[in-house]
């Protein structure tokens, strides 16, 4: 079985995932390089193989040839100009999320992928979250019917937040930094066009002025509306997901199991007429008694947000095309300025003025 050898430049947080990510598919890859320009980043990796080498940056990094990809883990800002080098070096660059920090942005890559076809891919690794996938699954199946409203929702609770991640010059902030995964999945539950959008961006608590508070509403082409909201400033915070459709909902309170009531299939909605007469004194439908099936659901344990990884590779290696493909992370992208812009919010306003 072919391995990819992969590099990591930025061993921060989320470069010390990719890296225990990576050696968990070690069938797949094999982690030969490690980057940061920060000495002390390098030193105590947990979990990093025995060989593996260090570099002080990722030019240095890409002078080895036996190097095949790099995963950028980087400050925002550095996400579209690393992956540009790595192309341009010839090897495969995973663009960690945001992605880009404006649409222009992202049409460099855009051209710099057809400079290097097969060369780019985008780490939207909530698009393999189980109960996301779960979900997903229920809703094509017509369990609750033609789905009408989607509620996204996460809370990192109330977080007087102090990293460079809330500070506007890196691109920072919850739209940003929690934004991705969510219009990710909203935008797969919506399965059309986007055709109106609204948003509300507000800087409530953290420490820097990176927006720690947004609600987005997108209504697309086939009517159904997504409500995506994710707050930093919420110490009561409420379900994951819920979602409604024709004939029941669908919630998830962030646990191993989905939630469903719906009516039941048996139940055939016949068309009736309303009365214009006094109705009688309990509320509701006196012509018709529905009957709900009350369902819980599992998610897998087999596929995770990690399994990211194992669709590139089947790609790369395979043939088999992942689902995270260029055209959908920059509506992602175009969704993220969109509400940026629709918001007013000033503070992040220089990314688009590029």
């Amino acid at each position: 079985m072919k391995k990819i050898k992969v590099g990591v430049v930025g061993i921060g947080r989320i470069g010390r995932a990719h890296i225990a990510e990576l050696c968990a598919y070690s069938e797949m890859y094999e982690l030969i390089a490690v980057a940061d320009h920060a000495p002390d980043r390098l030193e105590n990796i947990p979990g990093l193989p025995e060989n593996t080498l260090k570099y002080s940056s990722l030019e240095e990094m890409l002078q080895n040839p036996e190097l095949e990809m790099v995963t950028v883990c980087t400050r925002h800002p550095d996400h579209v100009p690393m992956s540009l080098k790595i192309m341009e070096a010839g090897k495969i660059a995973v663009d960690e999320k945001p992605v880009a920090t404006s649409v222009a942005e992202m049409e460099l890559l855009r051209a710099a992928l057809k400079k290097h076809p097969g060369k780019l891919f985008f780490r939207h690794n909530r698009t393999f979250e189980p109960a996301f996938m779960k979900a997903k699954q229920l809703l094509d199946s017509g369990l609750i019917g033609e789905v009408q409203y989607i509620k996204l929702y996460r809370s990192i609770g109330y977080c007087r937040r102090n990293d460079w991640l809330t500070m506007p010059e890196f691109y920072g902030g919850l739209l940003t930094n929690w934004g991705p995964h969510l219009i990710d999945q909203a935008l797969r539950f919506l399965d059309a066009p986007v055709v109106d959008l609204w948003a509300d961006v507000r800087h409530v608590i953290s420490i820097g002025d990176g927006d720690d508070m947004f609600k987005i509403i997108m209504k697309a082409a086939n009517g159904r509306v997504a409500d995506v909201e994710v707050t930093g400033a919420n110490a009561m915070p409420g379900r994951q997901m819920e979602i409604i459709g024709s004939r029941g909902t669908l919630v998830h309170n962030g646990g191993p199991l989905l939630e469903v009531r719906h009516i039941d299939p048996a139940v055939e909605l016949k068309p009736l007429k309303p009365h214009p007469e006094n109705p009688p004194f309990q509320y509701g439908n006196f012509d018709e008694t529905l009957y709900f099936v009350e369902s819980k659901y599992e998610v897998s344990k087999e596929i995770g947000t990690m399994y990211f990884w194992k669709s590139i590779y089947d790609e790369i290696v395979n043939g088999i095309p992942s689902p995270v493909t260029f055209e959908h992370a920059a509506r992602v992208v175009q969704v993220t300025e969109d509400a940026f812009k629709k918001s007013g919010f000033e503070p992040i306003k220089k990314f688009f003025q590029k």
